[in-house]
């Protein structure tokens, strides 16, 4: 699928910082029209069934969260598209797959700060066929393939290990945000001290997008909101090989049995 990226963005400067780790803030990221079909899809979701399409599963992080599974199409196909994939690929020059893991995250106020981390993790996926289009996207479908352990019920199979390299959050759905409202994304020099005295915060304000290399060094995590807090959070993934040849195979931090994403 083809996608215009440039009529889909505002063309609002993005900020490129190094510290605490490379990343990219962005306000007013997309046109009205498409935040607004975004925050949509995002709010029927939210109150169809109570929100009983999102599930708990994120171990250390009081959240429930909607994946994004192959056959998707909507408003957040534009995250998934070969045009996103290149801009991420070109402003962190890392080598991106087609392979992604992308899930809708909502926090209920007073949901507790989460865990310092990199998300510098493997992640398994149905290899794609051979005659698939370069651009065609490989979403992760827990159904065929585990994520973070390759494990797979369907005989013949064939799967591939990867790497997370870039990881987005896009706030949305979330209504005018002040300090003290909470809900940012700390990010950290170190794992080492306290949650609460992030180096910088990202401040989840609708239309605005945070993204980062997942490296041995970007620390971050959530912080507790004493309001509710709506994100789109996704990752895009390298080769095994190219990270293990940058920081060695000790690097890549491997998921533990229980351990949700």
């Amino acid at each position: 699928m083809h996608t215009d990226l440039n009529r889909s963005l505002c063309g609002r400067r993005w900020l490129v910082r190094t510290f605490p780790f490379r990343h990219v803030l962005a306000d007013s990221v997309f046109t009205p029209a498409l935040h607004e079909q975004l925050t949509a899809e995002l709010g029927d979701l939210l109150d169809a069934s109570g929100g009983h399409g999102f599930e708990r599963n994120m171990r250390g992080f009081e959240a429930t969260g909607h994946g994004f599974r192959p056959g998707y199409r909507g408003a957040f196909d534009i995250f998934f598209s070969a045009e996103f994939r290149r801009l991420m690929s070109s402003v962190f020059d890392a080598p991106l797959t087609c392979d992604v893991d992308a899930s809708l995250h909502h926090h209920e106020p007073g949901a507790r700060s989460g865990h310092i981390h990199n998300d510098l993790n493997p992640g398994w996926f149905p290899a794609r066929p051979q005659d698939s289009p370069d651009s065609a996207v490989n979403l992760s479908d827990p159904s065929r393939c585990d994520y973070r352990f390759g494990e797979t019920g369907e005989a013949g199979l064939e799967v591939v290990e990867r790497v997370r390299a870039v990881a987005l959050l896009y706030y949305l759905h979330n209504g005018p945000w002040v300090p003290g409202n909470g809900g940012e994304t700390g990010l950290y020099l170190d794992r080492t001290g306290p949650v609460a005295e992030p180096f910088l915060v990202a401040p989840p304000k609708d239309n605005a997008l945070l993204a980062f290399e997942c490296t041995p060094r970007s620390f971050h995590t959530y912080l507790e909101s004493r309001v509710p807090r709506n994100s789109l959070i996704m990752w895009w993934h390298r080769p095994k090989e190219d990270a293990v040849a940058r920081w060695g195979e000790k690097a890549i931090v491997p998921w533990l049995r229980g351990q949700r994403k």
